[in-house]
């Protein structure tokens, strides 16, 4: 082996830790440990960047730096604070070296950041008996099933790119845990993230793929059936779409102008989202409102992303970035939030990886 090698074996392991540590500062909502993650995150990347692949570092650093000084202009514009600036800073730069490490020697640590994330939301549940209301203090009850989803797409993800393997168990337990959170997007994100572990994972085998798909889907009645008038009670199932994230999204949009819509809008001056704490309940609004027309350039590369999945044949993990963005559409714990290493991982994929299947 090459000192380069054992170098980068070195710094996976590093990075590894650091997604751990990711893990602990969701479920502490520790300000210290997202900051401790963030300067961690800076030297690792300043260790990778000899290593390999520059141009890679050159393009994205790019992209980096201005979403970084989006940021800082923004924080001249807004009451935000520069917590979410060095945050963010410590998203992107690990997603950077996840895309640089052996994802083969990270495969131990995704797996223990799942365990840690699954067990942590499970053990509240069934052990302790906490409702989703008190699993994370000062949170969102959704954020319980939002964890659940991120979590489990990210090693759902990993575990394809890196193995070819689709793990169906996750699948069924992020279904089970979203019914039992009580989460609408999540259960519904959970449902088709098992039609499309099931589809892909049996997509040769027909009569297997249905025969599982029945036993799920029996299961999920009774689930449903067993809880169906809390489910109702609890996420106003039976409003349909009428909740006030629509309304909170209008009076977003409503007040924007062509200087906020460079700079980013303080949601706290917006009338109503005193009484949400803030929360726009969309995370592409959340992060318009922290980088401004840096948030117009990610989804634009966003696009980008989907485009390339679809003509390069990588549909799977397509369908993982779609169903990411609907769990994001309708809540603002990531852009910034401790998961979005996650959300960039999977729609910048395709800029490093060269290996096209479906």
């Amino acid at each position: 082996m090459t000192l380069n090698i054992n170098k980068k074996q070195f710094l996976s392991h590093i990075t590894g830790l650091l997604i751990i540590l990711m893990a602990f500062s969701d479920i502490t909502s520790s300000r210290a440990i997202i900051s401790t993650c963030a300067i961690l995150s800076i030297i690792i990347f300043i260790f990778y960047f000899p290593i390999e692949n520059r141009r890679l570092f050159s393009a994205a650093s790019l992209f980096i730096l201005f979403l970084l000084v989006m940021s800082v202009v923004n924080l001249l514009f807004t009451e935000n604070g520069f917590g979410g600036t060095l945050t963010l800073m410590g998203n992107l730069l690990l997603t950077l070296v996840y895309l640089q490490s052996d994802k083969k020697k990270l495969t131990p640590w995704i797996i223990l950041f799942y365990l840690i994330g699954v067990g942590f939301i499970s053990y509240s549940l069934f052990v302790l008996k906490l409702t989703a209301n008190e699993i994370y203090v000062g949170l969102s009850r959704n954020h319980a099933g939002f964890a659940v989803v991120f979590y489990t797409i990210f090693l759902t993800f990993h575990l394809k790119i890196t193995h070819k393997l689709y793990p169906v168990l996750p699948a069924i337990i992020s279904l089970v845990l979203s019914i039992f959170l009580i989460g609408r997007t999540s259960m519904i994100v959970s449902v088709m993230l098992l039609a499309v572990v099931f589809y892909y994972k049996f997509q040769d085998k027909k009569v297997i793929r249905f025969a599982i798909l029945g036993c799920v889907l029996l299961i999920g009645s009774y689930l449903y059936l067993t809880f169906q008038s809390v489910l109702f009670e609890e996420t106003n199932l039976n409003q349909g779409l009428d909740t006030p994230r629509w309304e909170l999204w209008q009076i977003y949009i409503e007040h924007i102008n062509p200087i906020n819509f460079f700079t980013g809008l303080d949601v706290s001056n917006l009338p109503m989202y005193d009484y949400f704490s803030g929360n726009p309940h969309n995370s592409f609004l959340k992060f318009h409102s922290r980088v401004g027309f840096g948030c117009v350039v990610l989804i634009i590369l966003f696009f980008v992303s989907l485009y390339q999945y679809l003509k390069t044949g990588q549909n799977y993990v397509f369908w993982l970035l779609l169903l990411l963005t609907i769990r994001a559409f309708f809540d603002s714990d990531i852009l910034i939030g401790n998961f979005d290493f996650v959300f960039f991982i999977v729609t910048f994929y395709w800029t490093t990886n060269h290996q096209y299947d479906t």
